[in-house]
Parts: structure tokens; sequence; C-alpha cells
């Protein structure tokens, strides 16, 4: 079974690069820094050019058009966008694979940009570099909207001189999946309660780890980077200040990759790429029994396990909660009926119909009415007869909030690359950290 495409929010900077590149890391680096800078320089070109002109998406025509990627939105509730405005001959458009270039490269070619395009949470900040490239939303009629979605949500696509360009479509809290038949086989507790209680730390889930792996020979976490992932969108920063300053030697850094080499010391790491089709089959088949993942995992883990449907249940994050992903609709500015694609955002992003994205593919509302709508209280029989609500609302009610840089990703990427390093090359564990800071921090001076 091919594994699930990448599901909104995603961290894609995040996923470690395939340890079978023929590209060392060094070359890795500089290869996205390259085209970090060249895609920032054209899209600034894109920029002017779009100012000066009446592209739009719809190419002249009154068609709208929607650019989502799989999982973004709920097919059911974009069909019934399409239904509800026939005058604006809605096309919606799923796109896979690499979606920020692919959106980018309409912008920089001036052809094909959408009226609507989702833009996914790690990737507003390289776009909050270009706001001109979008409508400033607060030019149009959205002050009934802004309550019901948390502050710093908002924050997160407004530039520094006010602008906000993205009405949020879901958020990121994580939690623990597990699976009760592989738990109980091992001796352990399945209840969620009971279960947050063994796993409240990582020294705990570790060791709980370590007791699966004896007991069944299966794994605890998927790779190195996923810990360190995870243990970073617990943190209050993360690689680059806001003030501009590198982050990436410090404490909170350090401890997130002490813990994946904990991970890796203990022998309860697989070693595999989350979302490959390895992923997929070492969770089927029960070889990868928990995973640590946001509210949109549920979808990933329902499309690539659904002979495992009512053995799963979710329950609190060992560590706290994570802040992974979470993501908006824009307007692009070459868009020529605004107020039309305005109401068909309003329309996607109701409480009532993120309650419908949520309960169909598990993204969680980033409307706070819609937390309480009657179905996201429904019990989920994929996760036996749970109400996974109750866990990410909880979630979702503590995870930190951190600010993330427009070169953060670039930043960042050093230190996967060195963790899948160790897994696949035996690299030293300090000479791998000493080598991620060092090229991370060169990526941080070359876009000074």
């Amino acid at each position: 079974m091919e594994p699930h495409p990448r599901s909104p929010g995603r961290p894609e900077a995040y996923d470690a690069p395939n340890p079978h590149n023929s590209k060392g890391p060094l070359m890795l680096i500089r290869t996205r820094r390259t085209r970090w800078a060249a895609a920032l320089a054209a899209i600034a070109v894109a920029t002017l050019a779009l100012t000066s002109c009446s592209d739009s998406g719809a190419e002249g025509d009154e068609e709208i058009t929607l650019w989502t990627w799989p999982g973004g939105l709920s097919e059911t509730v974009t069909s019934a966008a399409v239904s509800e405005f026939p005058e604006a001959d809605l096309e919606v458009s799923t796109i896979g694979d690499d979606f920020k270039q692919k959106l980018v490269t309409a912008f920089t070619g001036r052809s094909g940009i959408p009226s609507i395009t989702g833009v996914k949470g790690e990737d507003m900040p390289y776009f909050l570099q270009e706001a001109d490239l979008f409508t400033d939303l607060n030019t149009l009629d959205i002050d009934d909207l802004l309550d019901d979605f948390p502050d710093w949500k908002i924050e997160e696509a407004t530039t520094a001189d006010g602008k906000l360009i993205g009405l949020p479509t879901d958020i990121g809290p994580t939690a623990l999946f597990y699976r009760t038949d592989i738990l109980a086989e091992a001796g352990l507790p399945t209840d969620p309660t009971e279960v947050a209680a063994a796993t409240s730390t990582w020294e705990d889930y570790f060791t709980w780890g370590e007791q699966l792996k004896a007991r069944t020979g299966t794994f605890l976490e998927v790779s190195l980077s996923d810990v360190f992932n995870k243990a970073m969108g617990q943190g209050e920063t993360k690689f680059v200040a806001e003030n501009g300053d590198f982050l990436g030697d410090t404490d909170t850094v350090r401890a997130a990759w002490d813990l994946a080499i904990d991970a890796w010391d203990r022998g309860i790491v697989a070693g595999i790429q989350d979302g490959s089709t390895d992923w997929a089959s070492a969770v089927s088949n029960g070889t990868l029994p928990t995973l640590l993942g946001a509210a949109w995992y549920q979808g990933d883990i329902k499309s690539n396990a659904p002979d495992t449907s009512s053995l799963w249940k979710v329950t609190a994050m060992p560590g706290g909660p994570a802040n992974i992903g979470g993501s908006f609709l824009t307007i692009p500015a070459a868009t020529e009926d605004k107020e039309a694609a305005l109401e068909i955002i309003k329309f996607l992003v109701s409480p009532e119909n993120q309650a419908t994205t949520y309960s169909e593919i598990g993204n969680f509302p980033s409307s706070i009415s819609a937390i309480d709508a009657p179905a996201l209280q429904e019990p989920d029989e994929f996760f036996g007869g749970q109400v996974t609500t109750d866990v990410f609302r909880e979630a979702s009610e503590n995870m930190p909030t951190n600010y993330t840089s427009p070169i953060d990703n670039e930043v960042s990427a050093p230190y996967f690359t060195e963790l899948i390093n160790i897994e696949s090359l035996g690299k030293d564990p300090e000479q791998a950290w000493d080598d991620a800071v060092a090229a991370a921090k060169q990526v941080w001076e070359t876009a000074q």
C-alpha cells in the first residue's frame, strides 16, 4: 500500500532527507540554500510584476480556482462549496508532491495562479516575506471571523506591519497513538489514562518502550528525526530567534538532540522515514505500534492501515503536547473577485465545516466554536470507540506557541541530515552534532 500523501501542516522541512541521496550533507545543504535564495529572488520579481498587472488565477474569466493538497480539506466540504457557490464555477485542485514549490512556480511564472490557495503552516513564514503576493484580508469583511480563531494562530499569518494574508483551517496539537493489541501482548496497560500515566515523561516513555521491545520485538519510535522534531515542537523557541539570532546551539536544541540519541542508544528506534512505504508497512503489521503525531495524523493511520480499525487509542504525548502544523487559506493578490473568494473561504473554515473535516480526516479545528460541535463528540470506531477530540482539545489548550523564522526550515535541515547519518551510516553522535551546528550556522550567516 502506498503511503498517505503529505498531510496538512506536516512539516516537510523537518522530514529527514533521503539517506540514499547521492549528495553529501554539505552539498545537500548548499543545494537547499541555493534553491531557497533563487526561489526568493524569483518570487520577488513576481511580486513586482503582479502588482503592475491584472492577471488572475482565473486568467480573465469568472471561474474561481482553489488549490489544496491531499488531506488539506475534507472532500465532502469542498464538494459542498462547489454546490454552495454555483455562480463561482469553483474548481478544486488537489496538488500532490511539493505543494509550496508548485505555488512558487505559479507566482513566478504569473500563470495559473489559483484564486484561493492553501498555505501550510511551516511555509507561512516564507510567504510572509512576500506578502504583496497575497490580499491583505484586513481590507475585506472579516471582522466577524477573527474572534473565532486563537490570537496566536492569526499572528502566524500576520506581517510585522499588520497585514493578514491567511485564515487558519486547522491547528496541530499532538498526542500519542498506540495499538492496544500489541500493548496487551506486551503486558502493558491499554487504557488511555493508564498509558498517559506510564509515559508522562520522555524517560518514562523510553523505559516503557524498552519493555515493549523486549516483549514483542516492536519499536517505540519511527526515527531519530521524529523524536527530535516532536521535542522541538514542545519548546518555545526554534532555530532562529525573532530578532534574527542563531539558536541552533542553544540548550533547547541540544536537549532535543540528546533525547533522540538516548532513544537510539536504547534500541527503540526503527530508523525508517515517516510517511514512507516502510512506515506504512510497519504501522499495518504492528512492528511500529506507537506513533507521536498531530491530530491530522489520524488520517494517515486510517488510510495506511485500514485493517487495524478498532485497535488504536490516543492519549497525551510524553513531556507535554507539541505544536506541529496547522494551515491557512489565502487569496492571491492577482485574484479578480476577492469578495467572492472570501465568501468561499468563510464557508470552508466555518465551524460546521471544520467539524466535518475533523470527523473525516482528523484536522483539528482552528475554529474555537467548532470544538463543541456534535460531530466532534462522536466516538471514533477506528480508535476503539474513543472520542479522540477530548485528547486533542486538552493538548490544544496547553501546547506552546513559538516564533518561526522565514529561514528556520533551511537552518534546521542539517540537524535532520546528521540524524540520518547516525541511523544509516553509524556516524558518531557528537561529531554529527558539531557538523550540524556548523552547517546550520553557515546557512544562517549566508542568509543575513
